[in-house]
């Protein structure tokens, strides 16, 4: 949160400067920073902050009122906040928004007459009462791209060339995935790699050939799914008790086993 004893204008409105107060291995330290201007006008005076302090208030050219809220300041502000920028991921889920809308986050924490996301609100009432003096942040990501890549090698044999595999090749190049489909081996593939602790299935088991979202790619004939997740634009890193920080992450998983594998090259193994 920010320490609003600390926050005063300098440059001549062109930046706040302040302190966050963070809390890291169960001590609570003041971290400094300067928060440039993001507006065309000078910074004429700040706001009030009422607890708990996760809002940024000021006026603009004397007229503009500006609001920001606490991740934003991180984001612009330069600021050192070595592992206090590291978020532990909790709990992993997918969310559809209503009748096809994209808002996601509505259909997560519910609204007016309608319900949430029962288990992602049971997670945050938790996490709320273990945790009073931490903060949960929700990360929401869309993935509407995906690539399809084919990697060849020397030292095999092997079991096609391009005329007689052209229908394989044509199969793996040509592949679409649904919506629905993608999300959840980005799901599973996620929740298997951090191994959250709110999170009980795909945890141990993915991928394994009894999963249906998983028969997409036998029919396409891939070999290997990977998922990348990236928190740079947020200047934090993720992490959890099987993965450490980073802001760049990249879940890899073989869909066909060593042994499945080695008997589809036709290799003889020595």
């Amino acid at each position: 949160m920010l320490d609003p004893e600390s926050l005063r204008i300098e440059g001549q409105g062109s930046k706040i400067v302040g302190a966050f107060i963070v809390s890291h291995e169960d001590e609570k330290k003041a971290v400094p920073f300067e928060f440039p201007n993001p507006t065309n006008l000078p910074i004429t005076s700040l706001g009030e902050t009422e607890f708990p302090h996760i809002h940024l208030r000021f006026i603009a050219g004397g007229v503009v009122p500006i609001q920001l809220r606490l991740h934003d300041v991180v984001r612009f502000c330069q600021v050192e906040l070595a592992g206090a920028a590291n978020l532990k991921v909790e709990y992993i889920g997918q969310s559809f928004g209503d009748n096809g809308s994209s808002d996601a986050l509505q259909r997560l924490i519910g609204k007016t007459g309608k319900q949430g996301h029962g288990s992602f609100q049971k997670v945050l009432a938790d996490l709320s009462d273990r945790y009073p003096d931490s903060e949960s942040h929700v990360l929401l990501y869309s993935y509407e791209q995906y690539k399809n890549y084919m990697f060849m090698g020397g030292g095999v044999p092997a079991v096609n060339n391009f005329e007689s595999g052209e229908d394989r090749l044509d199969r793996l190049m040509n592949a679409e995935y649904t919506r629905e489909n993608r999300i959840d081996l980005i799901e599973a593939g996620l929740i298997r790699y951090f191994q959250p602790a709110y999170n009980d299935i795909y945890k141990k088991t993915f991928p394994r050939e009894s999963h249906a979202m998983l028969q997409s790619l036998f029919e396409a004939d891939v070999t290997g799914l990977a998922i990348s997740l990236s928190t740079l634009e947020h200047s934090i890193s993720v992490y959890s008790d099987q993965v450490s920080p980073s802001a760049m992450h990249c879940a890899q998983f073989p869909i066909v086993d060593d042994a499945a594998r080695a008997s589809f090259l036709d290799l003889a193994m020595l």
